[in-house]
């Protein structure tokens, strides 16, 4: 039973880290932005904030705070390993899975 809660908390981290790596891009790029870079950015964060969301609401303060902490640490290393696609294409299958899990284990009232 914990170790659903601790894998699903584990897929909202995943999720938050790679979306907080556009973010980061977002922040630090230069020059004109195209149309495919905000609605990339748009779903990064729109699935991010969800992520975030879901990890207080679904798994409680404890392991609401281990998740953000974690995908802050992951995003570290998201941002420097893999590519804008990769991260946005990670980032939404993973907040995917977690609601396809999410179903499935017991969620706390």
């Amino acid at each position: 039973m914990m170790w659903s809660g601790l894998l699903l908390s584990l897929l909202l981290s995943v999720s938050m880290a790679f979306s907080l790596t556009e973010l980061s891009f977002v922040r630090n790029g230069r020059g004109q932005q195209s149309r495919g870079d905000a609605v990339r950015t748009t779903l990064a964060m729109s699935s991010g904030l969800t992520a975030l969301g879901l990890a207080f609401s679904h798994q409680g303060p404890s392991l609401g705070v281990m998740a953000v902490v974690a995908g802050i640490a992951l995003s570290w290393l998201a941002a420097r390993f893999a590519s804008r696609t990769v991260a946005l294409a990670v980032t939404i299958l993973s907040l995917g899975f977690y609601l396809q899990f999410a179903e499935l284990a017991p969620l706390r009232p």
